[in-house]
């Protein structure tokens, strides 16, 4: 299998092999329509309370009729392919498939030996050689010298020197293959419909679709996966018209527990993924400007806040997320030097410290601290530096956590130890963050104001200044590693979407924007899986994107993938990193804004997210400038 697995691989596709369980799912799927979601198969229990399992996988009753038989929920009809045309286009199978009614399709292909084939066409052509000869000799006694051998013999051997031809020129096998269908409906006149409307579209390839009369069991057994053949309606075939019968037209993604991204631009049907359900399900969405990607991500968080009861975070440097937060109930704050809004990064759950700290809550609070006094300092810290700082904190907290009046400490209390301790360091520590505790940018000397326990919380990052930035996302940062925390000991997941991410990383314009922020994406992404994250990265340029380390391997921890409209340049690097093949890149070259590529695991997908103008949601999400004031000039 493995080997086959790697040429499919070659070709964009997969194969993968189905164990027992997913077998006896499809055959559930089959006698119990309408159930598929109660399927539980569990061996070891059947062994051990020593059940049968088919009377769990079968329906109560089924009974065979000469050209169809009903089970106890539905009325079916096997059906084959009797004659074929010379030729067939690829799109056969998938028309004939692509017909919205149940049904199953078997494509049973045996390959004939290349020595074996040779012969048997030899001893066909020597055969009809001999019909030949056996004519003209007729003939001649006849004194019938004139006229040639029957066109009938002579189009015969025609199509087998052809054939031989094919064989051993063009490196075409032989093959025996036979198509089976079982059509399922609820009515005898619904399924006389379906199957006048299979045998149409057969008829406009030139196949003759026939019933199998008198042999429904049988065909039923063929059609379904249980490994047997018995009905012979083979016939042979070469390797270039098998190549028609391949179903490798579109792939689907439909995840009943998932969130809708769109219809598949080649089935039409709705494209409906569960990131939950991905190894790692981490996303990046990449997209020229003007491209949809906040409208890509507002329409997810819509589906997260409408069909579960998951946290929704936003990272916004342009704060276009504003809106759809405060029309769903969300807590949105603009950090900036002038806010009102605060977030106190010294909060901690104080009823959880202890002496011995169990929790680690203090370690990590001290290391925190670390990043942040560099920040203000803006130079490495000594090893005299982080001793003071670490004294400090365990001080602050242990103090606490001695104390009976609990109590949530800030910045200036903070300040207040530094002051206290002997060590000139301590005082230049102390200097360094005298302007964000007591000076001008004190925004962070502040109990939090703010709901953080509301579900959708946007942090807005577009008006700090440069003095402020580094501290600002730090503090951020921060406050959202610890609510991801938290939701995961409450077993909520929580989904971060982080807007123009190569700003946080320092790529591109905004090389060493901040080390730390870049140092914080590339550890979440590695590890919030286990937290219960998921996290989303949107940016545009990909080219500076995938200059950085930090960014590729954030890539590689990405297992959601949705490629907008892109640049030819921009697309040719994603393909090599991302895995999507270049054939399909032509769905993002040029393409309107909406439209674009889903890789949901090893599922890629063309898909279209566009919503029409004249709707309510495209006036929430839209963030296009002049779209806005023309409606607003309307109104």
């Amino acid at each position: 299998m493995e080997p086959k697995g790697f040429e499919f691989q070659e070709i964009g596709s997969k194969l993968e092999p189905l164990d027992a369980a997913e077998r006896l799912r499809i055959l559930y799927n089959f006698y119990r329509i309408g159930e598929e979601e109660t399927f539980s198969f569990d061996f070891d229990e059947y062994v051990k309370s020593k059940k049968d399992y088919k009377n769990d996988i079968c329906g109560s009753m089924i009974k065979f009729f000469p050209n169809e038989f009903e089970t106890d929920r539905k009325v079916c009809r096997a059906i084959f392919i009797k004659r074929y045309p010379t030729s067939l286009p690829d799109t056969f199978v998938n028309e004939l498939t692509g017909v919205p009614v149940h049904s199953i399709t078997s494509i049973d292909i045996v390959p004939v030996p290349k020595d074996l084939t040779t012969k048997t066409l030899q001893k066909k052509y020597l055969g009809v050689e001999s019909d030949i000869l056996r004519q003209q000799r007729v003939r001649n006694k006849n004194n019938d010298f004139a006229s040639e051998i029957s066109y009938g013999k002579k189009v015969e051997k025609k199509n087998l020197e052809a054939l031989m031809d094919d064989v051993r020129e063009n490196d075409q096998n032989l093959f025996f293959s036979g198509v089976n269908m079982v059509l399922i409906a609820d009515t005898r006149e619904e399924l006389d419909s379906i199957t006048e409307t299979i045998q149409t579209i057969g008829n406009k390839y030139l196949c003759n679709m026939e019933i199998h009369h008198l042999q429904q069991r049988e065909a039923l057994n063929t059609a379904l996966p249980v490994g047997v053949r018995q009905v012979e309606t083979m016939r042979t075939m070469l390797t270039r018209d098998i190549a028609a019968l391949m179903p490798f037209n579109v792939q689907e993604i439909y995840e009943p527990s998932g969130l809708c991204y769109g219809m598949n631009r080649i089935s039409k049907n709705l494209c409906v993924a569960d990131r939950k359900k991905l190894t790692n399900g981490n996303a990046m969405v990449f997209g020229v400007p003007g491209s949809g990607k906040s409208f890509f991500c507002k329409s997810e968080m819509l589906g997260v806040f409408l069909k579960t009861d998951d946290d929704i975070l936003v990272i916004d440097p342009t704060l276009e997320y504003f809106d759809i937060a405060r029309n769903l109930g969300g807590e949105c704050l603009n950090l900036s030097n002038y806010t009102q809004n605060y977030i106190n990064p010294l909060w901690i759950d104080v009823d959880q410290l202890d002496l011995a700290d169990s929790k680690g809550l203090i370690r990590e609070k001290g290391e925190f601290m670390l990043g942040l006094c560099e920040q203000a300092m803006l130079d490495l810290l000594n090893s005299r530096h982080k001793s003071i700082i670490d004294r400090c904190i365990r001080k602050l907290y242990l103090d606490i956590a001695m104390s009976k009046e609990k109590y949530i400490p800030v910045m200036s209390d903070f300040y207040d130890l530094l002051m206290k301790q002997p060590e000139e360091e301590a005082r230049d520590i102390a200097l360094a963050l005298e302007l964000f505790v007591n000076g001008s940018l004190n925004i962070f000397n502040h109990q939090t104001n703010i709901d953080v326990d509301n579900r959708f919380v946007v942090y807005g990052i577009r008006d700090l200044g440069k003095e402020l930035s580094a501290i600002a996302m730090l503090v951020m940062l921060e406050n959202v590693k610890t609510r991801i925390a938290r939701n995961a000991e409450r077993g909520r997941a929580t989904w971060l979407y982080i807007d123009e991410c190569h700003v946080l990383l320092g790529t591109g314009e905004h090389s060493g924007h901040s080390e730390y922020s870049g140092k914080f994406l590339y550890s979440l992404w590695k590890k919030v899986r286990k937290q219960g994250g998921l996290c989303t990265a949107l940016t545009q340029n990909i080219t500076d994107m995938l200059q950085s380390y930090t960014a590729v391997t954030m890539l590689a921890n990405s297992e959601f993938i949705a490629l907008l409209k892109q640049a030819n340049v921009d697309s040719q690097e994603l393909s090599k990193v991302a895995g999507i093949p270049e054939a399909q890149l032509q769905y993002v070259s040029n393409c309107a804004s909406g439209m674009g590529i889903l890789k949901h695991g090893e599922t890629i997908i063309p898909f279209d997210a566009r919503v029409r103008k004249n709707n309510i949601i495209y006036d929430l999400f839209n963030t296009n400038i002049h779209e806005i004031r023309e409606k607003n000039n309307h109104v």
